[in-house]
């Protein structure tokens, strides 16, 4: 009888000891959450202009890019020489650009991917950003491996969960 007891302890602690297991990953996981948001500046005075794009992470952890893909009169932006072509502009249009694929943010971190103080570009990227089909999408992770998807066309506010990251492959913008 006293080992019937004693078994029923033991699956009693061990139940309770994963409950607690999970509970605690569960807070580790809140103590590091990332959350990347889009972050566009940009102003025309007439006489000086100046647009950038980049991703801040506003969360709490480090947030692993995976990669971002953008999508602008329906062609997908591999990098700034592209984005030069598709907006019409002269190849040798000062633009300055930075990678955001496959780097770790740290919280509070901004990195601009692009960005440019060329009046007639930074008039066509304004213009460009209010075309609903024109797009940003991004996918992130936390250090263990909680994943989000953010697309532009949906509530940034609310990046989709996923399962993992997807490789944007040749639609990636690697500047």
């Amino acid at each position: 009888m006293l080992s019937v007891v004693g078994d029923f302890i033991a699956v009693i602690a061990l139940y309770a000891a994963l409950i607690e297991s999970r509970a605690v990953r569960q807070q580790t996981a809140a103590a590091v959450w990332p959350f990347v948001q889009l972050a566009i500046e940009d102003f025309d005075t007439g006489e000086q202009a100046g647009f950038s794009m980049g991703l801040t992470n506003v969360g709490v952890g480090p947030a692993k890019m995976q990669g971002v893909k953008i999508i602008l009169n329906g062609v997908a932006i591999r990098d700034s020489a592209q984005l030069l072509a598709t907006m019409k502009v002269p190849a040798t249009t000062p633009i300055s650009r930075n990678f955001i694929s496959r780097r770790v943010l740290r919280p509070d971190e901004t990195v601009v991917m692009f960005s440019t103080h060329d009046a007639v570009l930074v008039r066509k990227l304004q213009v460009a950003m209010r075309v609903p089909e024109n797009a940003i999408s991004y996918c992130y992770c936390s250090i263990f491996d909680d994943c989000w998807l953010a697309d532009s066309r949906q509530d940034l506010q609310n990046p989709k969960s996923v399962e993992r990251c997807l490789d944007f492959g040749v639609e990636a913008f690697n500047n």
